[in-house]
C-alpha cells in the first residue's frame, strides 16, 4: 500500500502570493494579477484585500458587470473598508450608466446613522449627478431649502439646525464672503458640543478666504488660538507628509492596497483633529500606529513586536497611538 506524501508549504507562501499579485497588478499586468488572487484566495489568505484586487482586475479588463457584483457581494458581507469598497461599487455603476441604482444607494447611505466626513461631499455631487443623469427626474439642486434665505435663518441652521443641515450650509459658505458671519463661527467654534469634522469645514473656510485674525477653537477637549490664514493644509504639513512617507517605505512596495487603506485612515483622522497637534510628536509612532489599525481592518496578521521593530517604537506607544486612531475615526463619521 502506498503511502500518501506530506505536501510542506513554503515558509510564507501565501503572503508572497499576495505580495506577487499586488506588485503585478502595479505593474498594469492586470489578467495575470487576477489569476495569482484567485490562488491567493484558493489558500484563503487576506481575503478583503484578495477580493479588492480581483474588482480592480476585473474593471482594469473591462469586465465591469463581474466587478460590481463582486463589489456587491463585498458590501454585502461588510469585507473590507465599507466605504472604500463602495465608493469603488459607485465608481463601477456609473461606468455601467446605471443612475438609478447610483441614486437609490447613496440614498440608502445617507440616511443611515454614519458617513465618513472625508466621502460626504462627494457622496452629495455624485447623487446630485445621478439625478442629473436620470431622464425621469427634473434636476435636483443638492442646496437646503431656507424660505427667504435671509441672515437669520441661517444662523438658525448653523446654531440649531441637524448635523446635515449644518454641513449644507457650511458647503454653501464656501462660495460667499463670510465675514459677516465671523462672529457666529467664531461662537461655533468654541462650542464643545459641535461637531468637529464640521468645524475643520469652516477653519478651511476662513483659511481660504484669507482670515488673519486670532480664532479660538475648542476641539477634542483642547482649547487652541489659531490664525487660520496661517494654517497648513494636510498636503502642507511636514508631520503628515512624514507619516506617508515612513508608511510608503514600510508598506507601499509589499502592499499597495494596504498602503492607500493606511492613506485614507489617516486623512480621516487629521480631518477630525485639525488643526491640533498629533500627540505624541513622533511620525514613527503614528505611522506604526495606524499600521496596527490597518492589519486589524483588512484581517491581516502582523504582531505588535514585528510593527515595533519594523518602525523602531516600542509596543506600549503603539498600543497608545493605536486607541487615539480608534477614538479619532469614531468622530471621522458625520451623522447626517
Amino acid at each position: 500500500m502506498k503511502k500518501t506524501k506530506k505536501i510542506v508549504e513554503f515558509p510564507n507562501l501565501k503572503q508572497r502570493l499576495l505580495e506577487k499579485a499586488m506588485q503585478t497588478m502595479k505593474e498594469k499586468k492586470f489578467s495575470e494579477a487576477l489569476q495569482l488572487f484567485e490562488q491567493a484566495r484558493e489558500n484563503e489568505y487576506a481575503y478583503a484585500e484578495v477580493e479588492l484586487g480581483m474588482v480592480v482586475c476585473y474593471m482594469e479588463l473591462g469586465q465591469l458587470t463581474e466587478a460590481k457584483n463582486r463589489c456587491k457581494k463585498m458590501l454585502r458581507e461588510d469585507i473590507g473598508d465599507y466605504f472604500h469598497v463602495l465608493q469603488i461599487y459607485i465608481t463601477i455603476l456609473i461606468q455601467l450608466k446605471e443612475y438609478a441604482e447610483v441614486k437609490s444607494t447613496i440614498e440608502a447611505i445617507l440616511e443611515e446613522d454614519k458617513l465618513p466626513a472625508q466621502y460626504a461631499q462627494n457622496f452629495y455631487q455624485l447623487l446630485e449627478f445621478a439625478r442629473k443623469m436620470l431622464p425621469s427626474e427634473e434636476s435636483v439642486q443638492m442646496e437646503p431649502d431656507y424660505g427667504d434665505n435671509d441672515q437669520e435663518d441661517e444662523l438658525n441652521l448653523l446654531h440649531d439646525g441637524t448635523v446635515q443641515k449644518q454641513y449644507e450650509l457650511i458647503q454653501m459658505l464656501k462660495h460667499r464672503n463670510i465675514r459677516p458671519l465671523i462672529p457666529d463661527i467664531q461662537k461655533y467654534l468654541e462650542d464643545e458640543l459641535k461637531h468637529p469634522v464640521l468645524k475643520t469645514f469652516l477653519l478651511h473656510i476662513l483659511k481660504e478666504q484669507g482670515w488673519d485674525k486670532k480664532t479660538e477653537v475648542f476641539k477634542m477637549g483642547q482649547r487652541i488660538t489659531i490664525i487660520p490664514a496661517d494654517l497648513k493644509s494636510g498636503e502642507e504639513d511636514p508631520f503628515l507628509n512624514k507619516i506617508i512617507s515612513i508608511l510608503e517605505d514600510t508598506v507601499e512596495s509589499d502592499n499597495p492596497t494596504l498602503f492607500e487603506g493606511l492613506k485614507e485612515m489617516l486623512v480621516r483622522i487629521h480631518t477630525v483633529q485639525f488643526p491640533l497637534p498629533f500627540i505624541p510628536d513622533k511620525p514613527e509612532a503614528w505611522a506604526a500606529g495606524l499600521h496596527s489599525a490597518g492589519v486589524e481592518l483588512f484581517g491581516l496578521d502582523t504582531g505588535e513586536e514585528e510593527l515595533a521593530g519594523d518602525y523602531n517604537v516600542s509596543t506600549l506607544e503603539i498600543k497608545s497611538v493605536t486607541r487615539e486612531i480608534n477614538k479619532l475615526e469614531d468622530f471621522s463619521y458625520l451623522r447626517l
